[in-house]
């Protein structure tokens, strides 16, 4: 028994310590799921390589992949980039959408691993993608593969810029839906404000025959296009290929900056500006579209230094109008802080995007401004659309002004000077009017014996008698009558309503008592004789000019003093007066 004991103890022993080793190595052992796919938990990893290679043979060498960083051979035929989601929790646990930045390919093969084991792929073009928050944003809804998901596989391939799907958004809830979103429907809003303003730049330009309401409308028109095509609205309206879409995108900004510095060239005030200055925004226009259009179709002449160029060249220019700007304020320009304020907001874009790309800071402080810049164009039409329409009223005060100061030359040129009543050339221009107001009476009234006052008492005498019968033929309110002198002592009245015969006649003798009341100078009486015709009876058609009435009537005035003079001679007329006119005339 003794030999029997002394040969088990050893085979215990060496069981057991076995046993120890088994566990121990178990308790050392990893995660299954992390010895199996060799990438650590969260990690994101990516390989470039031949389009030949598969997923699961790439996947089966997982130190040739990079797991920091975002650094990709772009002349490889496919890029794999993988998201590890086996301890993700939270918004990233069981992503249903991956959001990215939209850049054109020609193939994504999406791959989604879950937790069952189950496998599921998606190959997309281009094309395929969903609009995201804005143009600049991209959006495909994962496949589901029935149990919590693992791991995203995002391939691609023939295309520019797979490291755009290293910090792609896995997501339950995308920003906006995978169909136009609310977002979309309030570019759709924000577009309508910016085009609204075209309309009254059509009106302003149609009643000013300015061409300054032209630019505003070009300016309001590339907003509209550059909020429609950033916003994503662009290709859901129009189909277009990927780079029209970034052409129009690109071209629609560098148009409307250049629309802007034409519409401030037309806009600021004459010798608000000097001309040398002035012609300066015409050459910052010229800039601005070259600058555009070089480094958009060229630019393979930049490679990776485009945005510096672009971004420099602008800066430059905005800075350029902004000087001019403040030499027209300088100047006191009304307009100048208008287009400074305008455009403030949407420079101060510019200069951020600007310092990003000198600071290299693009990537590191990702800046969207889609959305600043929407607001800031909207900020710029209001603005401008705000000046234009304090321009139109400044434009149509001076417009009113020189109307009425023209109106008020015409009636002074109408009236006479020494007595304040209408002279000849009002009645000629107004007869017609008068008439179809029904004033169908005209008596011609002379001043009897004037030249004697004027040689006995001398002309100033003679003006206060000419002054003191025009104050008896004036109208005052009546009416019913109209006083005009025409010329020397001579006056002209024209009536209507019931007996105007006795009215003027009741005039007539006025005369000869208000110059006794006011004249005292005078040592007789100064009389008056008239000259009648009444025509209310005529035809329409027959209807008498005024040429031919007051010959007619002159001719009576004329009968008047060869009678004696203070006396009236009328006629009433039936029907045109025809008669040779003469050019003896009787002695005043």
């Amino acid at each position: 028994m003794g030999r029997g004991l002394h040969h088990l103890l050893p085979l215990a022993f060496w069981r057991a310590a076995a046993a120890l080793v088994l566990c121990a190595l178990m308790a050392l052992a990893p995660n299954p799921a992390t010895a199996q796919s060799g990438f650590a938990p969260g990690s994101v990893c990516h390989t470039s390589v031949e389009a030949s290679v598969s997923y699961e043979a790439a996947a089966k060498d997982p130190s040739s992949w990079t797991c920091e960083g975002a650094e990709f051979d772009w002349h490889a035929e496919r890029h794999i980039i993988r998201h590890d989601l086996t301890q993700a929790a939270g918004d990233k646990a069981n992503p249903r959408f991956a959001e990215f930045d939209r850049n054109e390919f020609e193939r994504l093969i999406v791959r989604v691993e879950g937790e069952n084991g189950n496998v599921i792929t998606r190959d997309l073009e281009f094309a395929d993608l969903k609009l995201g928050a804005s143009s600049l944003k991209a959006l495909v809804e994962l496949p589901d593969p029935g149990s919590r998901v693992t791991t995203v596989v995002l391939i691609h391939e023939g295309g520019w810029f797979p490291e755009s799907f290293v910090t792609a958004n896995l997501t339950n809830q995308p920003k906006v839906p995978p169909i136009a979103g609310y977002l979309h429907i309030f570019a759709a809003i924000m577009c309508g404000l910016l085009l609204a303003p075209v309309i009254f730049d059509l009106v302003f330009f149609k009643a000013l025959r300015e061409p300054f309401p032209l630019y505003h409308a070009l300016f309001c028109m590339m907003a509209f296009v550059q909020t429609a095509a950033v916003s994503g609205l662009l290709p859901m309206l129009v189909p277009m290929s990927y780079m029209n879409e970034l052409y129009v995108t690109y071209l629609s900004l560098d148009v409307m900056i250049a629309a802007t510095f034409l519409f401030a060239y037309h806009f600021i005030e004459s010798g608000r500006l000097p001309r040398r200055y002035r012609r300066w925004l015409l050459g910052l226009a010229g800039l601005v579209l070259v600058n555009g259009l070089v480094t958009t179709f060229k630019m393979e002449w930049f490679s990776l230094w485009i945005d510096h160029v672009y971004f420099g060249n602008l800066l430059a220019i905005f800075a350029i109008y902004f000087f001019l700007l403040h030499r027209a304020r300088a100047q006191g320009s009304r307009m100048a802080p208008y287009l400074f304020f305008g455009i403030a907001p949407l420079a101060c874009i510019v200069l951020l995007q600007g310092a990003q790309v000198y600071t290299n800071t693009v990537e590191s402080v990702p800046f969207d401004e889609t959305w600043p810049q929407n607001f800031a164009l909207l900020f710029e039409v209001v603005a401008t659309a705000l000046a234009v329409a304090d321009r139109f009223m400044i434009i149509r005060r001076e417009r009113d002004k020189a109307i009425t100061a023209a109106r008020d030359l015409e009636l002074l040129s109408e009236l006479d000077e020494l007595t304040g009543l209408r002279n000849r050339r009002a009645l000629e221009a107004h007869y017609p009017a008068l008439v179809q107001q029904g004033f169908h009476a005209m008596a011609v009234v002379d001043l009897d014996h004037f030249k004697s006052i004027n040689d006995i008492h001398g002309h100033p005498v003679g003006d206060r008698v000419i002054r003191s019968a025009a104050w008896a033929l004036s109208p005052g309110d009546d009416e019913d009558l109209a006083a005009f002198r025409i010329g020397g002592e001579e006056f002209i009245l024209l009536l209507r309503g019931d007996h105007p015969a006795d009215k003027a006649e009741a005039r007539r003798k006025a005369v000869t008592a208000r110059i006794m009341t006011e004249v005292v100078e005078l040592h007789r009486p100064v009389t008056a004789s008239m000259g009648f015709v009444e025509f209310e009876g005529l035809d329409e058609g027959d209807m008498v000019d005024f040429p031919t009435l007051y010959a007619r009537a002159d001719q009576l005035l004329y009968t008047a003093k060869c009678a004696g003079r203070n006396i009236t001679h009328s006629e009433t007329l039936e029907r045109p007066p025809v008669f040779a006119q003469s050019d003896n005339r009787f002695a005043a």
